[in-house]
């Protein structure tokens, strides 16, 4: 009080319309630790944050806060959004490429997804699944189990209520990750399959391919959730 009436009142006097049934507040909004404010003239905008990224990358990087937690923006929180934007991406385009007409989805990505935002709107946990299930995409790619179309309709459908997986794979592809436009597509695939053979710990596989991409000139530097193609 009074804020809360304040606002209500100017709008619904100007619209004549319910203003909202609900009313949260979020954390506060922090650089690098202290407050974004003016005095400290360190703000950071919007406008100037889609210049750079695009705005599934930032809707990511801000939705791993819970909305009633302080949120952190670091040097590398956007950087690291797009790099596991990419990664999911990646496996997104894969699937694609199946050619593999089905419709049906995978309703227990949807049900966790209801039960984490039931959980306060745990938008922070909803996120974290995401790892698990393209984890498992992954492996469902190496084995060949068609059953990861379902997988992958669900996280579309489930997700795009967060504005997240809503642009076509190979044009989010092309449009973050324009530094590797100069790697042969013959070294990208090598290098796809090193990381699902990661995942799926298949450890001989994984060190044969990286032998073979270094022998043809590239070293892949792995991160927790990623790798980038380094020519050497």
């Amino acid at each position: 009080f009074p804020h809360h009436e304040n606002e209500i009142a100017q709008t619904e006097s100007i619209t004549k319309k319910t203003f909202a049934k609900y009313w949260i507040h979020n954390g506060l909004v922090k650089i690098n630790g202290q407050k974004m404010s003016k005095s400290l003239n360190n703000s950071i905008f919007l406008k100037d944050l889609l210049d750079k990224y695009d705005k599934e990358v930032i809707r990511f990087a801000l939705l791993q806060t819970n909305y009633k937690n302080d949120i952190n923006i670091t040097d590398n929180i956007f950087d690291d959004a797009k790099a596991h934007l990419l990664s999911f991406y990646e496996t997104l385009d894969r699937i694609d490429k199946l050619n593999i007409n089905n419709s049906v989805i995978n309703e227990t990505i949807d049900k966790e997804f209801d039960e984490a935002m039931d959980d306060d709107f745990n938008t922070a946990k909803a996120l974290a699944n995401l790892f698990g299930y393209f984890k498992n995409m992954n492996t469902k790619l190496a084995n060949n189990d068609a059953s990861v179309i379902e997988d992958a309709n669900g996280i579309r459908q489930t997700y795009s209520l967060l504005g997240l997986f809503k642009s076509k794979p190979s044009e989010f592809i092309a449009k973050n990750k324009e530094e590797d436009s100069d790697i042969p597509q013959q070294i990208k695939q090598l290098a796809s399959q090193r990381w699902t053979a990661k995942q799926n710990k298949d450890w001989t596989k994984a060190d044969a391919l990286r032998d073979q991409l270094l022998a043809l000139g590239y070293t892949i530097k792995d991160s927790k959730d990623n790798y980038t193609i380094i020519k050497n």
